[in-house]
């Protein structure tokens, strides 16, 4: 149950970087769609996990699978990698007028890049429930707004774009699950991305306008310091699963962890400053739908494997009964 646990708020915290907490890919995804959708896209990744979890227990018979998921995973982490430390620059020299602490923050990423995935769980394990509790002050405070409505589209490419990440921790850490632990895993995402995705969809429309609509409308309430903490928390969560999900693979082909820290640090000096709104308004739409292809691949994957499966059962009992007669 433990282990449940640990993969759920790794997942979590992984998908819930500087879009998710300042709210503008909600915003992004959802603004015209209405609250449904949010539930909708919140179960939707949800049963995904599952369906990951069932794929990384299939990972050592599809090898070129795998591989190819690595690849697209390796390119969509490293995009990720670079819209957090843009957030995180922003973030911090809007409320305190602090510059260069996306060149800090990538500094701290890449020396826990060193380290295994234990410390990067334990990490979440912590940070994942302090988000929600802050979050919660937040919405109470602010009283929060909600529209009617809804559209599939936005909901797929919400949970699409998660999946890419997400998706690859829950396969190659929820292999060794058990089929009530992968049930559990599943329903324990939906609940909790529920629930983080209804605070954050209904804080953000109040302030739709605006690159960060979370952390503008925590300021406008005098919270601006404590939204910052939870944006700050989230990007770092999301900063250590993108960086070790493309930090990995580089391990594969040069085999040196300086390598690592080095390009981990390295790329903070060019994203942080640079505007955070533009970079995400560039890049999530399009991870987005290369996040459905992958989903719907995988997915076709489990169904040929089930039907694999159902073959060889009714061919193992047609032999039974040619013996028994």
């Amino acid at each position: 149950m433990r282990y449940v646990f640990k993969l759920v708020f790794l997942f979590v915290g992984v998908v819930i970087g500087a879009g998710f907490a300042t709210g503008s890919e909600i915003v992004l995804y959802f603004k015209n769609s209405g609250y449904l959708s949010v539930l909708l896209a919140s179960c939707i990744m949800g049963v995904l996990s599952v369906i990951f979890c069932l794929f990384g227990r299939l990972q050592n018979k599809y090898k070129w699978t795998k591989n190819l998921l690595k690849i697209v995973v390796f390119l969509s982490s490293c995009v990720t990698y670079c819209v957090m430390l843009s957030g995180v620059g922003e973030l911090i020299y809007t409320q305190f007028g602090i510059k260069y602490f996306g060149i800090f923050t990538a500094f701290v990423v890449a020396i826990l890049m060193l380290y295994d995935m234990r410390l990067i769980k334990l990490l979440n394990l912590v940070i994942v429930p302090m988000i929600v509790v802050i979050m919660l002050i937040i919405l109470i405070v602010s009283g929060g707004q909600i529209y009617v409505g809804f559209n599939l589209s936005s909901s797929l490419k919400y949970a699409g774009m998660n999946m890419l990440l997400g998706g690859y921790f829950m396969s190659e850490e929820g292999d060794t699950l058990s089929a009530k632990q992968i049930a559990l895993t599943g329903c324990l995402v939906a609940i909790i991305m529920g629930l983080l995705m209804s605070i954050c969809y209904t804080i953000s429309m109040q302030a739709t306008g605006s690159n960060m609509p979370v952390f503008e409308v925590a300021r406008s309430f005098g919270l601006g310091s404590l939204a910052a903490v939870v944006v700050y928390l989230a990007i770092f969560t999301t900063l250590i699963g993108s960086g070790r999900a493309f930090s990995d693979m580089i391990l594969k082909i040069l085999p040196n962890k300086f390598v690592v820290f080095l390009l981990c640090f390295v790329l903070g000096f060019y994203f942080d400053g640079l505007d955070f709104g533009d970079v995400v308004a560039f890049s999530y739409g399009m991870i987005g739908e290369i996040g459905i292809v992958v989903c719907v691949f995988i997915v076709c994957i489990l169904i040929v494997e089930m039907f694999r499966s159902m073959k060889n059962k009714i061919k193992i009992k047609n032999n039974k009964l040619k013996t028994l007669i």
